[in-house]
Parts: structure tokens; sequence; C-alpha cells
């Protein structure tokens, strides 16, 4: 099975990236439109997503760098049934590839620390992460 990794934001589609945080439950149809998602990738630095041998989305990536001294990755998803499949570690690389030189950061629940020390990053100690959420 034939997975492709891209970083071209021309070829991703924003309908259907909006539908995969959807169905992997990461907001709801209000938070995941088509016209928000394709503002988001136009306005992330870093898109990396993988897609299947039909040419399905199947993960997705975003990411924010300032190219010079840090990369903070936004998300990743992957759809359940290719996890485990070294997608993630592949999309991964392709973010350090495209921020080369800069400290990348990204933040993850505890069920994907054995990802986060596969992919050889180390928790940072003494960090909370703080949100507020708009309205």
């Amino acid at each position: 099975m034939a997975i492709g990794i891209s970083s071209d934001k021309t070829l991703l589609d924003p309908r259907e990236a909006a539908e995969l945080y959807v169905e992997l439950g990461w907001g709801t149809l209000r938070e995941y439109t088509p016209v928000r998602m394709k503002k988001s990738i136009a306005n992330c630095d870093i898109v990396v997503f993988a897609k299947n041998e039909a040419g399905e989305l199947i993960g997705i990536a975003r990411a924010l760098s300032d190219f010079a001294i840090d990369t903070k990755v936004l998300d990743m998803i992957i759809v359940p049934e290719y996890q485990r499949q070294g997608i993630g570690l592949k999309i991964m690389k392709e973010i350090e590839r495209l921020a080369r030189g800069t400290s990348i950061y990204f933040e993850t629940e505890p069920k994907n620390f054995g990802f986060a020390a596969k992919a050889k990053y180390k928790k940072r100690k003494g960090l909370a992460v703080f949100v507020k959420r708009r309205g």
C-alpha cells in the first residue's frame, strides 16, 4: 500500500481536510468549515499531509515556524486504521526537513508519548499548556 506524503498545499482540498478533523472528533462542522480550513491551510507555514493509493486524505499536520529559531506543530491527525504504520513519523520528518535549524515543539496527550519518543522528542519539564477559547 503506497502512502504519499506531501507539503504542497495546492494539492490539499480544504473541504476534505475539514471533514477529516470533524470525522476524527477534533471539532464540529461549525469550527471546521471548508472556508475556515482553507484560511488555516493558507496561513500555516507548514502543512504536511498523507494520502492513500486511492487519493483519500488519511493524515495531516499543521505547523507554525519562524524558520530561524522555533517551530510549533499545531496538530497531527491520522485516520485510526492507518496509525502505527510509520505515517506520523514520515509527516514529522517532513516537518523537520522544512523547518531545519529550528527547535520543534509539539504537545500531545499521554497516550501519544510513545510516538513522541519514537520520533526522538523529549518531554520538556516545567511547562504547562494554557488555552483561551475564542467566543
